[in-house]
């Protein structure tokens, strides 16, 4: 068990040093809308948690075994760090009660939840008036492919189905733009053209070692269209 658990921890080290540039995008990008009591859904093995640690408080919710031993890993030496081993739509319990958190994120999970409708209805639920539910999702259904099927993947994302969600859930939408313009080329070769069932290591590599020159060009002008759309839900109220 030692050893699985070991073997885990190694994996999870090299994947993070393989995407580092990418996983702290997606940070920078969240980084301005994070308040003090922070809900991550879907946390996974940590690959955003790491940016996290320095927050008062962030309540990790997943729910795979081996994902969650790495989230007590954190915990361990991180006394803010707080894993739940759970699924969203059991929220809300006694350590993410009602009304509590100042910021959800949802990085990458959405689209892995066939009612995702009630999805984002729970995580709003957890939030304080004010609060926001920061998204980050695949975008555009016309790259939807063998690679979003293995991935488990319902959909890709538009705007209109964005804005229609925050609507249902009873959220405002403040903030919704494309990210990575040069990423949607390569998934739609991947998923649509080569019809890969896997992420390619030295894909992975490639786009890591673009990220600097693609975040630049985006911090100067949002792209028309993406790899991925960001969302900012506000729950109506002040703090």
């Amino acid at each position: 068990m030692q050893d699985e658990f070991i073997h885990t921890i190694t994996n999870t080290l090299d994947l993070l040093t393989d995407t580092y540039n990418y996983n702290h995008w997606i940070y920078s990008l969240m980084r301005p809308h994070l308040g003090d009591r922070i809900l991550e859904v879907g946390a996974g093995i940590g690959n955003i948690t790491q940016f996290l640690l320095p927050s008062k408080e962030v309540v990790c919710l997943d729910l795979e075994d081996e994902y969650v031993d790495i989230l007590r890993e954190y915990a361990k030496t991180h006394s803010n760090i707080t894993p739940l081993q759970l699924s969203l739509l059991d929220l809300p319990t006694d350590q993410a009660p009602l009304a509590y958190f100042d910021t959800a994120l949802c990085i990458n999970v959405l689209e892995h939840i066939e009612n995702d409708l009630l999805a984002v209805q729970q995580m709003a639920s957890v939030l304080k008036p004010g609060g926001k539910l920061w998204l980050y999702v695949p975008a555009g259904q016309w790259a939807y492919g063998a690679l979003d099927k293995e991935l488990g993947h319902f959909r890709r994302y538009h705007r209109p189905r964005l804005k229609s969600l925050a609507k249902d859930a009873g959220l405002v939408l403040q903030e919704c733009h494309y990210v990575n313009f040069v990423g949607v080329f390569g998934w739609f070769w991947s998923a649509r053209v080569r019809r890969d069932r896997v992420i390619r290591r030295e894909n992975a590599h490639l786009m890591d070692h673009l990220v600097p020159y693609i975040s630049a060009i985006e911090r100067l002008a949002r792209p028309p269209f993406g790899q991925s759309l960001v969302a900012v839900m506000v729950r109506p109220g002040e703090f």
